[in-house]
């Protein structure tokens, strides 16, 4: 890690005009210290900074990522990281940035302290709503998300696999059965893909996309696969995080 107290000075005035008004002057300073020294994690860190309060939170996260490269022990960095997922709704980013902020941060912190009861909020929440510890929600999302992009890449077979992980550890995971509806049916197997169905109206019987998608499937033929017809999935946990975002939101309204 190279520290330059010339340039720290630099990207302190120039934080200090954004958060004056004058972002495009200090932002202008940063671009130009980004150029020089790219390898100075409070440069890269005041570009998240300045991302992140323009509303450009990809853009943001992954400058924060490169400080975390440079200096993974950088406690703003992964609070800042935090909360720009958050700002997504992207929960497991969220949590485990904030148990970062938790691990190396000093507990005295206002920030730090923050960050320590939104981890044991969102705990206690998913505990109620699912029974599950928090290790075992985030491997289950972790499996989730992973199906979830295989379906969106049209990889059935693989999208299933994953999703039966997910309840498996997750039970009570009602859009995963839904997906697993949508998957079996574009494998041509109508009856299991009426039980996923079924049982995701089972745990939600106002879940309208499962109602809406086994409308689609119970006019097929046993054995005949769905090609060119558009179902909707849902990414589960970004649901959830809608549901819970007066929790979810907490620290940044």
């Amino acid at each position: 890690m190279r520290v330059d107290p010339e340039v720290d000075e630099m990207v302190d005035q120039a934080l200090a005009m954004v958060e004056g008004g004058d972002i495009v002057t200090g932002e202008r300073i940063l671009t130009n210290l980004l150029n020089k020294h790219p390898d100075i994690h409070t440069v890269q860190y005041a570009m998240g900074t300045v991302c992140a309060m323009k509303g450009k939170h990809d853009e943001a996260i992954a400058y924060f990522d490169k400080v975390i490269e440079i200096f993974p022990y950088f406690v703003e960095a992964w609070f800042n990281k935090g909360a720009s997922h958050q700002k997504k709704l992207e929960v497991g980013e969220t949590i485990r940035s904030y148990q970062k902020v938790v691990e190396f941060g000093n507990p005295a912190d206002d920030f730090v302290c923050n960050a320590r009861d939104f981890v044991k909020g969102m705990e206690e929440q998913i505990h109620k709503e699912t029974g599950l510890n928090l290790d075992v929600y985030l491997s289950a999302m972790d499996k989730f998300n992973e199906a979830f992009a295989a379906m969106q890449n049209r990889e059935w077979e693989k999208a299933l696999t994953g999703l039966q992980k997910v309840v498996a550890m997750n039970p009570t995971n009602t859009q995963s059965y839904g997906n697993m509806g949508i998957c079996y049916a574009y494998l041509g197997r109508k009856q299991e893909a009426l039980a996923a169905f079924d049982k995701a109206l089972e745990l939600d019987p106002n879940y309208e996309l499962a109602l809406q998608n086994r409308k689609l499937v119970v006019s097929l033929e046993e054995g005949e696969k769905l090609s060119n017809t558009k179902f909707e999935s849902v990414d589960y946990y970004k649901e959830c995080a809608f549901k819970k975002k007066s929790l979810f939101r907490r620290f940044l309204e």
